[in-house]
């Protein structure tokens, strides 16, 4: 099987790019410069028409999305343990990525990127104060939902472990109280401890910080 992820450093697919290591199977990485656009290239269009990160081609067929990638990754290579065993647990990890995909992601978006969604200075002001207050509840609801749990879902890391890398590390660079988080700063310091996150944070060139 021939694997590509396209990512860039730091953005949401971070998470996908932490499961290909974990999986210890042969893969490429190619970044994405999105400061620079480069995700709105023609060559990566073809891609990925929707112009994000992350995706993923698989023996030349793509999958975009995290829940999907993620999904694909963990459930397709059972035997390295990053998917959930029990019908239960693995409806459980759909359910808490499809919530970081659709409401914990846009409300980090009209925070920082609120000309997406609509114009005009005062409108983008307000946009950003909401966003950042929904983010902020998010993180605190994420901190609530692991408390009393070594990892998210489950007995044993899995691929929902990785995404939740992604949020609290957006957090920590915007200034969110996170360390005060005491449930989810211990998970993620837990993930951080990995030999392969730690490689994947040196290949993307990222810090927590």
């Amino acid at each position: 099987m021939n694997l590509t992820l396209y990512y860039s450093p730091g953005a949401c697919s971070l998470a996908p790019h932490i499961v290909l290591e974990e999986l210890g199977i042969a893969y490429e990485a190619v970044r994405i410069n999105t400061a620079e656009g480069q995700q709105r290239s023609p060559e990566y269009l073809r891609i990925n028409p929707r112009g994000r990160v992350p995706a993923l081609a698989v023996d030349g067929k793509v999958l975009v999305e995290n829940v999907a990638i993620l999904s694909f990754l963990g459930g397709g290579f059972p035997d390295r343990g990053l998917w959930p065993r029990a019908t239960w647990d693995q409806a459980q990890a759909l359910s808490m990525m499809a919530w970081l995909a659709d409401t914990v992601h846009p409300a980090y978006a009209h925070c920082f990127r609120p000309e997406r969604y609509v114009e005009g200075e005062a409108c983008r002001e307000a946009v950003k104060a909401s966003g950042r207050k929904s983010f902020g509840d998010c993180l605190a609801e994420i901190d609530r939902l692991v408390a009393g749990r070594r990892w998210a879902v489950g007995n044993r890391f899995s691929v929902v472990d990785a995404y939740l890398v992604v949020f609290y590390r957006w957090g920590v660079r915007n200034a969110f109280p996170v360390r005060d988080l005491a449930h989810y700063s211990a998970l993620v310091d837990r993930v951080l401890a990995r030999p392969a996150v730690k490689r994947v944070f040196a290949d993307e060139g990222i810090t927590m910080g």
